[in-house]
């Protein structure tokens, strides 16, 4: 396997707008600085620990947002997906540098996140180890989160990120180009 970076596009591409278009009621509700959304959640919630490795489940019915549970389907079809949010910033908010210690690609018996834009990331910095990853609507990205990253939101409108807790298997390993 070759090493991989602190950061990966994926040659994954979505509809960032066919996803807003879904989420425009939800994203219509109030929320203060910081919003998480699950659409799914572990299966057994009394033993889902930081970063359980087991499969996830609908966060209830899921059937008014059909492109977006297509997409976390289709990863399904290829990997186990242990955790789905949507995550929400309000414009000018801040998330403190922090680190993820389960989510990492060299973390024995991790998970990874894969993080999916879904509104317009022009005012938005997502910074890692010091330098930004220039994610924009619809890629698809992995970044090795149990290193220092931050969010500095310039902008007013809220940013929303699709997240996807994956089993780094194969398909995900072949997905960012460190197949063996």
């Amino acid at each position: 396997m070759t090493q991989a970076s602190d950061r990966i596009k994926l040659p994954l591409h979505f509809d960032a707008q066919r996803m807003l278009d879904e989420l425009s009621t939800d994203l219509a509700k109030p929320f203060l600085y910081y919003s998480v959304v699950m659409l799914t959640v572990p299966q057994d919630m009394n033993a889902h620990t930081g970063a359980s490795r087991s499969p996830s489940k609908d966060n209830g019915d899921l059937s008014d947002i059909p492109y977006i549970k297509s997409i976390i389907d289709g990863f399904r079809e290829h990997t186990v997906v242990t955790l789905t949010r949507l995550l929400r910033l309000e414009g000018g908010a801040e998330v403190k540098e922090h680190t993820d210690p389960t989510l990492g690609l060299d973390v024995p018996d991790s998970v990874v996140r894969l993080t999916i834009p879904i509104t317009p990331t022009d005012d938005v910095d997502f910074l890692l180890n010091g330098e930004p990853v220039p994610m924009q609507p619809g890629e698809c990205w992995y970044m090795k989160l149990n290193d220092p990253h931050k969010v500095l939101h310039h902008g007013t409108a809220e940013r929303v990120n699709l997240a996807i807790d994956v089993v780094p298997n194969d398909w995900v390993l072949e997905k960012l180009g460190l197949a063996a």
